[in-house]
């Protein structure tokens, strides 16, 4: 395994994805096959969204997570920010909730603040804290 290319969400309404990772997390479209396929750059991995049908078709089975869809908590999309208050604050000016506001969780050295797609899959943003241990030397 070399790596993370893609994370890749069925869905159904592609209007609501899009603009939520393209217009509200601010990531480019590099593939545009509309009704069907998109993939936007983040900068390390692209996020995918296909068409249920295309899933579907693709497993050659009515497959029930891909027929029925997962549940939000099934996966968790982790997006690194710089400044992990500024973006959870861009996102709730253009009228995203958050789950959870900007907090540290220590154990894991993030900064982190979550929120969820138009299609309800978990979002969370982070920013690293610094590393005691990496400070010993």
């Amino acid at each position: 395994m070399t790596g993370l290319t893609h994370v890749r969400f069925v869905v159904d309404d592609f209007s609501a994805m899009i603009g939520f990772y393209r217009d509200t997390l601010g990531f480019k479209v590099a593939v545009d096959v509309p009704g069907v396929y998109v993939e936007l750059d983040t900068g390390a991995a692209r996020i995918g969204l296909v068409a249920r049908a295309v899933m579907t078709a693709a497993l050659g089975t009515s497959h029930a997570v891909v027929a029925a869809g997962a549940g939000p908590g099934d996966a968790v999309l982790q997006i690194q920010v710089a400044n992990v208050d500024a973006a959870a604050e861009w996102c709730e000016e253009r009228g995203v909730t958050l789950l959870s506001a900007p907090h540290d969780q220590p154990s894991w050295f993030l900064r982190v603040a979550h929120l969820v797609d138009p299609a309800g899959h978990l979002v969370e943003l982070t920013s690293p804290l610094p590393n005691p241990a990496a400070r010993r030397g």
